[in-house]
């Protein structure tokens, strides 16, 4: 019944049992993601707020994590010159991850590859974010790993993933006010972390997706809801 109200084969019978089919393996993957964010919402951890997503996460009060998706005007409202810059490179290069366009701010840039239902992290700029807050020799061990195994994961990457997958299935741009708690070194205490984060859908050489990342860190966040003066501000020398 389900395979006819979508009008697409998701079974297919081999060798004696039931495997997905290609479609049956995107809609399992898109069924997933819908149950995960009635679950969320019935926790009261996701909200629309104007269209647009925020998520409270503080199950664990060693590592919230608070985002809330922006229109994209805000970032020539209150975006850094460098998230403006990486989205003006991104339109020029048009979204061709290695366009030479791409280059002024390449060096800032994490980028993804969609895997067997998983991101995995392909490149790390050596002036990017996740670089320089965890420093080069820690940062670039996430290369080849899917997110739930880089040096910062946790439990809300969830969500981190469902907001890729948004940019991967649109094809478009997303941008993102985060707080949260990320350890700086291995085994080390999560320390106050702020960032505005510029999520792009671009192409490799060969026509597969990439999602790139580009991170700023900065005090000038907006989240619905909550109160930034009453946690635990970032270390003012990782701005």
């Amino acid at each position: 019944m389900l395979q006819a109200l979508r009008g697409e084969t998701l079974l297919a019978f081999v060798d004696r049992q039931y495997v997905l089919t290609r479609e049956g393996e995107l809609a399992l993957a898109e069924a997933e993601q819908i149950l995960q964010l009635d679950d969320a919402w019935m926790r009261k951890e996701v909200r629309v707020v104007n269209g647009l997503t925020a998520v409270r996460y503080d199950s664990n009060p060693e590592v919230p994590y608070f985002s809330q998706q922006h229109s994209i005007d805000k970032i020539w409202k209150s975006g850094s010159p460098l998230i403006q810059n990486g989205l003006l490179c991104w339109v020029e290069a048009k979204a061709q991850l290695e366009a030479p366009e791409f280059d002024a701010v390449r060096d800032y840039l994490l980028a993804y590859r969609r895997h067997n239902n998983e991101w995995l992290c392909v490149s790390i700029g050596e002036k990017s974010s996740y670089a320089t807050w965890l420093g080069w020799s820690w940062a670039k061990s996430a290369i080849g790993k899917p997110l739930a195994d880089d040096p910062m994961a946790s439990d809300a990457d969830q969500y981190v993933s469902q907001s890729y997958d948004s940019i991967l299935r649109s094809g478009g741009l997303r941008i993102d006010h985060v707080y949260t708690k990320i350890a700086r070194t291995h085994g080390g205490k999560p320390e106050p972390i702020t960032y505005q984060r510029l999520i792009l859908r671009c192409m490799f050489p060969n026509g597969d997706h990439a999602l790139v990342t580009l991170v700023e860190r900065t005090n000038t966040i907006q989240i619905v809801n909550v109160n930034l003066d009453d946690l635990p501000a970032m270390d003012p020398a990782m701005l």
